[in-house]
């Protein structure tokens, strides 16, 4: 059991009176309503964070674009405006990092606009094995019989949960909940309410408009969890198997290149069964469907991981070459979801139980245990 923690993450957003906005990734015509509703013009950053041990601020951004040269030059540390910013970006976040000593930090905007730096919470989390993923409104009882399951199978001994934006209990809630399961070491839940970002998919070489969950994968990996031991990327929906003797974290640890892959099949509920639901209820398999995207494994600072943190892969184009673990696979539940992302609970038609599910559930998920 760990101390419940929960705090919001130090971003800024534009406000409303500000005619300045984050500028259009799409042309007027690929400008759907869905895009339109959801594509984030306002966040300037999500997050930022100050380490004692390297002298340094950390902000963690969607892409900046036309917004960079605002954030830059008005930027101010001790009133004095910053020089010597160090700007690292991939196509769907962007991080920014300054050496200097403490300090106040602002920026130069109408009526002023101070930032309090975060509280570095990477000594809470180091020499831990832990699981990184986002939560909204799922329900707390999912969330604890999925991470005591990892705790009693695979190991876990730590969490770190990005809410975005739960409505249906308090994130206070959530951090207690975490907390209170047998096993769990240390636990954080950050409030990280920012637009998710549309679903529809980019076109040729346009951005992509979600900069939210890749940043905040990677706030993981060079801040809360830089000093973890090896970290579980993998939803609440994702039920991660052993099948060998090996725990996903042994695994990970054990690869060259620090990087585990695992490949993903989906479950389903029955026809009569309630959806959205628990995972006890994902006992059938469809004939014929393709596999769920990959998930992963892997040791923050090593191998694949200095390329960055991503949703479905580690490390760029390299993770493709990692070898899939048959025993390290994750069973991908289509009905434990609140359906945040889009429409989540249609079933195939065919359907058969499966005799390993019912096993699994049966063992871990009845409710009996969590």
């Amino acid at each position: 059991m760990s101390d419940p923690l929960c705090l919001r993450l130090a971003g800024a957003v534009l406000p409303d009176p500000s005619d300045l906005r984050r500028r259009h990734v799409r042309k007027p015509a690929r400008r759907t309503d869905h895009y339109l509703e959801r594509y984030d013009r306002r966040t300037l950053f999500y997050d930022c964070v100050y380490h004692e041990d390297r002298g340094e601020y950390l902000f963690t951004a969607p892409r900046f674009l036309n917004l960079w040269q605002e954030f830059r030059d008005r930027l101010r540390l001790d009133g004095a405006p910053v020089r010597g910013l160090s700007r690292q970006w991939s196509a769907k976040y962007e991080q920014v990092r300054i050496r200097a000593p403490r300090g106040t930090v602002s920026l130069d905007w109408p009526g002023g606009w101070q930032i309090a730096p975060r509280a570095d919470l990477a000594d809470r989390f180091a020499g831990l094995d832990a699981v990184v993923t986002m939560n909204r409104d799922n329900d707390l009882r999912w969330i604890r019989e999925w991470l005591a399951y990892l705790c009693r199978v695979h190991g876990l001994e730590a969490a770190v949960i990005f809410d975005n934006g739960s409505t249906a209990y308090r994130p206070q809630d959530l951090a207690e909940t975490i907390a209170a399961i047998p096993g769990m070491r240390a636990s954080a839940v950050l409030v990280a309410d920012y637009p998710y970002g549309p679903r529809d998919s980019g076109k040729g070489l346009e951005v992509r408009p979600k900069f939210l969950q890749p940043a905040l994968m990677n706030l993981a990996r060079t801040d809360l969890l830089r000093k973890a031991g090896a970290v579980l990327n993998a939803d609440i929906d994702e039920i991660v198997l052993k099948r060998g003797g090996q725990t996903v974290f042994e695994a990970t640890r054990a690869s060259r290149l620090g990087a585990l892959r695992l490949p993903g099949s989906w479950a389903y509920p029955g026809p009569e069964d309630p959806a959205p639901c628990a995972h006890r209820f994902h006992v059938w398999r469809a004939t014929g469907e393709r596999p769920s995207n990959p998930k992963w494994c892997a040791v923050p600072g090593k191998g694949l991981s200095r390329a960055g943190w991503f949703v479905h892969h580690v490390g760029g184009e390299l993770f493709r070459l990692l070898p899939a673990r048959d025993d390290l696979a994750f069973v991908h539940c289509r009905g434990t979801s609140t359906g945040w992302k889009g429409g989540r609970f249609k079933a195939p038609g065919q359907m058969a139980r499966d005799p390993e599910l019912e096993a699994l559930m049966q063992t871990h998920f009845s409710g009996a245990r969590a």
